[in-house]
């Protein structure tokens, strides 16, 4: 912000000068006509504008965690923990609140699971619900692994509710598969 007052100084005491001295006949000590030097004097203040702007990059974020309402908070820990192999870190529970909350980990994976007793599930809150009816907001979670087939065999030795079936991304070869949680929330497991 300095270097920028200073060069509007500059510019302004050139803009004077200007003025006052008929440009034709007036060079300052370096030899170089007002008009040129209220260009070089532009350009130099601009320049550092420029590369702030290049600078401001965002910031790197890392994934830190889901939350999802659960309708059955017994059934969907058994499920995050039998079928993704999360660990449960703690759970607490409070029926005055009409909550229950587990938070889960794999790796950096954290997952929260919470239970409501006044949550509803989309079928009932939405009139004329359909299987094909979208919801605004989050669709669903990925997960990305080494050995994509062992994954589909330990989901299908589970019974997992697959979402369709595995299926080749055109651009990256690699194959993904969609499935459900026991309150259908999509999980979708990316091949590395």
């Amino acid at each position: 912000m300095k270097t920028f007052s200073m060069t509007i100084a500059l510019w302004l005491m050139t803009l004077k000068h200007y003025k006052m001295i008929n440009s034709k006949h007036f060079k300052n000590a370096l030899g170089i006509k007002p008009i040129k030097l209220l260009i070089i004097t532009l350009a130099i203040s601009i320049l550092p504008a420029l590369s702030l702007a290049q600078d401001d990059k965002t910031p790197v974020l890392e994934a830190y965690f889901s939350a999802l309402i659960v309708n059955d908070m017994d059934v969907s820990l058994a499920w995050y923990t039998d079928v993704i192999g999360l660990e449960i870190l703690n759970t607490q529970e409070s029926p005055d609140a009409g909550f229950k909350q587990a938070n889960l980990k794999l790796g950096n994976i954290l997952i929260e699971l919470i239970e409501l007793d006044k949550a509803q599930a989309v079928e009932d809150a939405i009139p004329n619900y359909t299987s094909k009816t979208r919801i605004e907001g989050f669709f669903k979670i990925g997960f990305s692994m080494n050995n994509f087939d062992a994954w589909i065999k330990h989901l299908k030795l589970k019974k997992v509710a697959f979402h369709g079936t595995v299926v080749t991304n055109k651009t990256s070869g690699k194959r993904m598969v969609i499935v459900k949680d026991p309150d259908g929330n999509r999980i979708q497991f990316f091949e590395k």
